[in-house]
């Protein structure tokens, strides 16, 4: 029998800010969607060296790819960056 060991998160999978709701997919991947579930973009952390960045990914016109839109610092910055574009 397996037996799974259950550890409390430090932060929740899912929280709202602004009227979309950001969804933590994987440990360094984030979907961001509106209320009603389209998605709006991804935010993907990205370990440059010591230093580490948030990459900012939107669909793209055809609905079928993605466009990287910028790094930025912090996870806010990067989600404030999709939100406003």
């Amino acid at each position: 029998m397996n037996v799974a060991l259950l550890v409390p998160r430090g932060t929740p999978l899912v929280t709202e800010r602004h009227g979309l709701v950001r969804t933590q997919v994987r440990a360094a991947l984030w979907r961001v969607t509106q209320p009603a579930g389209a998605v709006v973009g991804y935010i993907e952390r990205v370990d440059e060296g010591a230093v580490e960045r948030f990459r900012v990914k939107r669909l793209g016109r055809d609905f079928r790819t993605f466009v990287a839109l910028g790094d930025y610092d912090s996870f806010e910055d990067a989600f404030d960056g999709l939100r406003r574009s």
